[in-house]
């Protein structure tokens, strides 16, 4: 005995600091990762006031705490004030004095007789409320049954018998006489049978029963085996939670659709198909024991099974191929099983029709999963592996482990430590609905992620390091399809450049219909000033942001910028025509190169003669004649000979001729070409340093006139004037001629 209440104790020990595995309920699983105290707090259900009945100590009489579904405030007093009712329902409770059923009115079916001190049942006891279809019995210090106990209940469909210290012989007694032939559900919750379960016999009087459902949680049992419950021929659900079932014996044929071995002492998985078969289990629950090894191919004998649950055990590790063997197995529960060393080897979850499963581990314990562990999972539609470890896990590692998943509907990758969003999901995952990456550190993810996700509907982003929401995070129709969308309890950094779109967002009607935790869970975090305050009740709009340090910052220097846009265009504008020289130029030396790599120093021309327009007549009626037909010399003038583009015809022939007459008047020195050509034959002259420019003084020019360019070539070159009297003539061709006629070699 002492070595048992040992054994006791240490489990009792681990309970409490594992909390109770709950049974898998995503929901549940859900919230308990928001409370406070974080994913690891856990609410303790396990039932510690039965312990020292169980293991023989006496205890006092505690006050009774079996809840009901009734109270004072929306019920009415009955059963000669004893009682409470509303509509069907009857709760008769916590009156030590209360030892029968008192008359209730005729409709009432449904019965809570708790904490009274109902010692006896007897054939009478239930004369007052005949038509009770759902009995609930509890702490009533039942001593004692009668054989014909519950037979006056003709109609009831079940049975609860709570809290309750019972002798096996009793509690058979008590069932036997259960004879309703609308029996379908028993329920012996904390009973402590005093003495042993195992071939007890209690349901031997059942044979012809047509109960269903048995639950037996938190009775203590010890060991399972199937004989104690052969009589109940038409038993299909059978649930022994938290029953300290240590062992396990299984023989000949179960009927069984359902079972529950959840939060035992089971530190080996039950050896189900080594002589027992199972045709019709569907649901099998081994979650919250101390199995550690659990092998391929254990539950093939369960051909039909759909549901299997082993959460909360520290399980070593998991084989290749270990669910094969079952063709109808549709969802698997395998969460925070916190084996230090588990490990989830390739194609471990190979089945043909999974479509559901939940793998969440505990932050605490660090599995070793494949990337290729959901190879073969072709159908699956549900995947969970929330609360897992994959902060140190890469894109590539993401491709691998969901590379077959294109069928996935529903993604949980909450509290798993990520900093990024795995860019397979939108390549691949084109029917995910739900997607949930909460409670890790994405801080941002690429520009329309969301695009190729048409079917999702449900969002869930809480909790993470989102500081920016901008038009590029998500597109209008992503924000149009999503039903729900979570984006709570994020740093928002609460300027306009950040949240400018996202606060006029959240403040239209959409925001209040789709956004989760809206408002109180959309706070600022910076600046300082708005840290902790709800981000719609902050002043951000098109008009408080229209002036922002940002937009200042910019609107000057557009304006500077249009400042020196203007300047500079009107210094190009004054400065035009020394801009086009300077281009010129450039060209000039480039085709002089020219000339002189393909023609050497041979010229097409003797003379370039620039004049104006207006002494164009002039020039060919008293100068050129006598140029071209006495001297004999090729004469070249733009205004005669020129063209194609002007400019270019100066350059090319210009440069293609010896020398360059330069006939200067009022209109020569008002005609930008003219000072272009001036320009372009002064360069000339020092750049080849010969006296290749000969300049002809048609007239005065006046000194408004006189551009810088006329005015050096004036003052340096002896310039030759025109006279039109008859001796001035004779001096300008014979001063001309010496001009023409002297060398033009190039200069020391």
């Amino acid at each position: 005995m002492k070595l048992y209440n040992i054994v006791l104790s240490v489990l009792v020990a681990d309970s409490a600091i594992r909390g109770v595995h709950s049974y898998p309920d995503p929901t549940a699983e859900k919230i308990m990762m928001t409370t406070k105290n974080g994913p690891n707090s856990r609410i303790d259900y396990f039932d510690t006031e039965n312990l020292d009945i169980r293991i023989g100590h006496s205890v006092e009489k505690k006050p009774c705490k079996i809840p009901t579904p009734l109270s004072k405030t929306n019920s009415h007093s009955c059963g000669d004030g004893l009682c409470l009712c509303n509509d069907s329902m009857a709760v008769c409770r916590s009156n030590q004095s209360l030892s029968y059923i008192p008359k209730l009115p005729p409709n009432i079916t449904k019965l809570y007789f708790i904490c009274n001190r109902l010692l006896f049942i007897h054939g009478s006891t239930f004369h007052n409320v005949s038509s009770l279809t759902h009995l609930y019995l509890g702490g009533n210090n039942l001593k004692y049954c009668y054989k014909d106990a519950f037979r006056r209940l003709t109609k009831l469909q079940s049975l609860r018998i709570i809290k309750e210290i019972i002798k096996p012989d009793t509690l058979r007694t008590c069932l036997a006489s259960v004879t309703s032939r609308n029996f379908r559900k028993l329920v012996l919750y904390a009973v402590h049978i005093n003495g042993t379960f195992s071939g007890s016999k209690i349901f031997s009087g059942m044979s012809n029963s047509p109960v269903e459902k048995i639950a037996m949680d938190r009775t203590y049992i010890d060991t399972y085996s199937i004989d104690d419950f052969s009589p109940l021929k038409h038993m299909r659900s059978l649930s022994l939670k938290s029953c300290w079932i240590t062992a396990t014996v299984f023989e000949g044929t179960s009927n069984l659709t359902t079972l529950w071995l959840t939060e035992n002492a089971l530190v080996k998985f039950p050896p189900f198909c080594n002589q027992t078969t199972f045709p019709n289990m569907k649901k099998l629950y081994m979650d919250g024991n101390f199995i550690r090894i659990f092998k391929a191919n254990e539950l093939d004998c369960m051909t039909s099974l759909e549901l299997f649950s082993i959460s909360f055990n520290p399980l070593l590790k998991l084989e290749a191929n270990t669910f094969s063997g079952l063709p109808r197995l549709r969802t698997i529960y395998m969460r925070n099983n916190y084996g230090s060393s588990f490990r989830i080897k390739a194609n471990a979850f190979n089945s043909s029709r999974l479509m559901n499963l939940h793998l969440g581990i505990y932050q605490i314990h660090a599995p070793h999963l494949s990337d290729f562990a959901f190879d073969s999972c072709k159908k699956l539609e549900k995947l969970d592996l929330s609360l897992s470890r994959f902060e140190n896990k890469t894109d590539a590692y993401f491709d691998n482990l969901f590379a077959g998943l294109t069928n996935l509907k529903d993604l949980n990758l909450s509290g798993t430590g990520i900093g990024f969003l795995p860019t397979i999901i939108p390549r691949i995952m084109k029917q995910l609905d739900t997607l949930d990456v909460s409670h890790n550190q994405i801080s941002w993810w690429a520009t329309e992620y969301f695009r190729n996700l048409t079917f999702l509907r449900t969002l869930i982003m809480a909790s993470n390091q989102i500081d920016t929401i901008h038009r590029f995070s998500f597109s209008f129709g992503t924000i149009q399809s999503l039903s729900h969308i979570d984006l709570s309890f994020n740093p928002y950094s609460c300027s306009c450049e950040n949240l400018l779109w996202f606060s006029k967002l959240l403040k239209t009607q959409k925001a209040t219909n789709k956004f989760i935790n809206f408002p109180s869970g959309y706070l600022c975090s910076a600046p300082s000033a708005w840290e902790g305050e709800r981000v719609i009740d902050k002043p951000i709009s098109d008009r408080y942001c229209l002036l922002t340090p940002v937009i200042s910052l910019i609107i000057t220097s557009v304006s500077v910028g249009l400042l020196l846009l203007i300047f500079t265009l009107s210094m190009v504008y004054r400065h035009r025509w020394h801009l086009r020289y300077f281009v010129y130029m450039l060209r000039y030396y480039h085709i002089r190169f020219q000339r002189l790599v393909q023609d050497g120093c041979n010229y097409r021309y003797d003379i370039y003669l620039s004049c104006s327009e207006e002494d164009v007549d002039f020039i060919l009626e008293n100068i050129l004649p006598r140029l071209e037909n006495e001297l004999n010399l090729r004469v070249f003038i733009p205004q005669r000979d020129g063209i194609g583009n002007k400019i270019d015809g100066i350059i090319e022939n210009m440069d293609a001729s010896r020398r360059v007459i330069l006939c200067i008047s009022d209109t020569f020195a008002a005609d930008h070409y003219c000072e272009f050509e001036t320009s372009i034959a002064y360069e000339r002259v020092l750049n080849e340093r010969r006296d290749l420019m000969i300049v002809i003084l048609l007239e005065e020019v006046k000194v408004v006139n006189v551009t810088k360019t006329l005015h050096r070539v004036l003052a340096v070159d002896e310039y030759i004037p025109w006279d039109c009297s008859e001796q001035g003539v004779d001096m300008f061709w014979l001063t001309l001629i010496q001009h023409l006629e002297s060398t033009d070699e190039p200069r020391p």
